[in-house]
């Protein structure tokens, strides 16, 4: 995603945020192997594969969740050893508590420590970025399925942290309104750059959204190596590495 001008209205957000480089060095868990990969601070990358091709598990790996069988995850040169508050992670059913409103759920993920002047401010520039204000004080039960993505993709956001990591965060959702995520997305990290390592099953979601896409799966080689291609999208074309 290039980026663009970010309203005056949310310069203190964007001062909040300090993008930090990811690295996957020689790492062997369930269905990969020896994956060596650098991302660039700031970047949007997007791992593209079935089900069982991996990506989730790279994900999990790179927030601490999951602990690879050898080698390892470097988040800003530092590995990974345990879940770190530099880095945001999205499970694929979005993870919002159903008993908390909107609001009170991008306030959950604020980091600690934040007055409460601060965490009001910030709260109510993710819902504006989000395009949330009219539902902040629903339940996720309350509201659409393309709504309650919104809110956690604003909730990634609210700690202000080095890398954002969305396992297919636009699951259960089609049509015009994933079309309107994408968009939601772009906005939030215009507004708010970081590094974004975005897990999906669809290479035209991955083109649109990703400064580079790394496609997993045997039907790429005959085994999976992790890195198997690298499509890197400047300009609306895509080169192959």
């Amino acid at each position: 995603m290039s980026p663009s001008p970010v309203p005056p209205s949310h310069t203190a957000l964007k001062r909040a945020s300090t993008p930090l480089p990811v690295s996957f060095v020689k790492l062997h868990a369930e269905g990969l192997r020896d994956v060596s990969l650098d991302i660039r601070a700031g970047e949007v990358l997007a791992f593209v594969g079935t089900e069982n091709d991996g990506a989730s598990r790279l994900l999990r790996a790179a927030a601490g969740l999951d602990h690879p069988q050898s080698g390892s995850v470097l988040v800003g040169g530092e590995p990974v050893r345990r879940t770190d508050d530099r880095c945001s992670w999205t499970p694929r059913d979005a993870g919002l508590q159903p008993t908390h409103s909107l609001q009170a759920n991008l306030a959950l993920g604020l980091r600690k420590g934040s007055s409460a002047s601060e965490g009001k401010a910030r709260i109510a520039e993710l819902l504006d970025l989000a395009g949330l204000h009219r539902f902040a004080k629903l339940l996720p039960t309350d509201v659409t399925a393309e709504i309650v993505r919104r809110a956690a993709l604003a909730r990634a956001l609210a700690s202000g942290p080095g890398v954002v990591l969305l396992d297919h965060p636009f699951a259960a959702v089609e049509g015009a309104a994933r079309t309107v995520l994408h968009n939601v997305l772009q906005t939030l990290h215009r507004a708010l750059p970081t590094t974004v390592l975005l897990a999906t099953n669809s290479m035209e979601e991955a083109v649109r959204l990703a400064d580079r896409v790394v496609v997993l799966g045997r039907s790429a080689a005959e085994e999976v190596s992790g890195a198997l291609s690298i499509c890197e999208i400047r300009d609306g074309q895509r080169k192959q590495r």
